[in-house]
């Protein structure tokens, strides 16, 4: 079986098109169900293929590589494998594809970041948040000082108190100063509620790390003030 090694750039660059098209493949049965009629609108037109926000392509693909990616961020898997696993976790379809026209799917892509925020700012009850179903877990971490999760966030919260926090700077402190191993596969499941990942917490914004507003406010609920580690 072929193999690939190198890094995650590297894999979406080499790769990436390949899973595209394989998951463009999978999801025509499901587009031709629907007769055209677009889920958004109603309009009868040619349906696309559209990822639920924050369970986008490039961010499962990085959740299904986390466990194949080293300390220094070098992935090494069989590339049929990894698709397959990459495939399996766009499972169930009807949680992953909105199937809608092409100006349904650039509008619903253009307000990507704005919906999730504007949604979820008002939302009382976590564990029932349709846009962070995960997001209940921030109490069970607050409680929990030795778990990877917490020192994570704890890790952001002070660092933010400094300035703006980029991933670098975050990578380096997490792995220098708090002996997180695997830090990118940890960050990647904390980016996302695609399969066994963590939950949607944070996003990266133009080089910048950055807490959704709706999950900021469940932070400041169960954390202490204290975000010195």
């Amino acid at each position: 079986m072929a193999i690939f090694q190198g890094n995650i750039q590297e894999f979406h660059h080499f790769i990436g098109p390949k899973i595209r098209n394989a998951i463009n493949t999978w999801t025509r049965k499901h587009r031709k169900e629907k007769k055209g009629i677009c889920e958004f609108c109603g309009k009868v037109s040619e349906l696309q293929s559209a990822h639920v926000h924050g369970r986008d392509r490039r961010t499962i693909i990085e959740v299904i590589l986390a466990k194949y990616t080293d300390s220094m961020g070098h992935i090494s898997c069989t590339i049929k494998e990894a698709e397959a696993e990459i495939l399996e976790a766009h499972e169930p379809i009807e949680k992953t594809f909105k199937f809608i026209c092409h100006p349904c799917h650039v509008k619903y892509d253009a307000n990507d970041k704005p919906q999730v925020q504007k949604k979820g700012m008002n939302n009382s009850k976590p564990s029932a948040d349709p846009e962070f179903p995960k997001i209940h877990k921030i109490e069970l971490w607050a409680k929990r000082s030795h778990q990877i999760n917490h020192k994570i966030i704890k890790a952001f919260l002070k660092l933010e108190n400094i300035g703006e926090v980029t991933f670098p700077r975050l990578k380096e402190y997490c792995m220098q100063e708090l002996g997180i191993d695997k830090f990118e596969g940890h960050f990647v499941s904390l980016k996302t509620d695609a399969g066994n990942s963590h939950g949607t917490i944070f996003y990266e914004d133009n080089g910048h790390v950055k807490l959704w507003n709706r999950v900021r406010s469940e932070i400041n609920k169960h954390f202490d003030d204290d975000c010195i580690l």
